[in-house]
């Protein structure tokens, strides 16, 4: 199954019809999800950085990162439906996001993850993400945040 959804998997932008699917991903993926306004404020930020993957034309994931001054990029959301998770849509919405970044002149790429998050921070090592800092408190709950950083000069993909 593995293999035929990646086969049919296809990432590419965000489009205005995605935004409800991508609002009912957020609120099966988080505590506190972005509301549909705030989806479609990433998607203009820096549209080129805002990717949905799809299977048979239904979105099951999205990535948003924003650029920054100075080479800098942020990776602003990532979400994928809990019925397509471990299956490798994150995994490949983050490699799609990284290429594009590398190949517009990014020197790193930066997020923040939950410290119990210890699925996604274990995917971000897979990527070369290194820990940086951590932020107490930084989410509405208390719990910290682990920030990470990916050198993009030098990362192959």
């Amino acid at each position: 199954m593995f293999e035929a959804l990646l086969r049919g998997l296809k990432v590419r932008g965000f489009r205005r019809e995605d935004l409800a699917e991508l609002a009912r991903i957020e609120r099966a993926s988080f505590k506190n999800p972005y509301p549909p306004s705030l989806i479609l404020a990433l998607s203009r930020l820096s549209p080129e950085y805002f990717l949905v993957a799809e299977v048979s034309g239904v979105p099951v994931g999205y990535v948003s990162a924003v650029a920054r001054p100075g080479g800098l990029a942020h990776l602003t959301s990532i979400a994928v439906h809990p019925s397509y998770r471990r299956l490798g849509v994150a995994k490949t919405l983050l490699k799609t996001l990284i290429r594009r970044l590398r190949d517009g002149g990014f020197k790193r790429l930066t997020l923040e993850v939950r410290v119990s998050n210890q699925a996604a921070i274990a995917l971000y090592h897979s990527l070369g993400f290194k820990p940086s800092s951590r932020i107490p408190s930084y989410y509405e709950d208390g719990e910290d945040a682990q920030t990470m950083v990916l050198n993009l000069t030098n990362h192959q993909v």
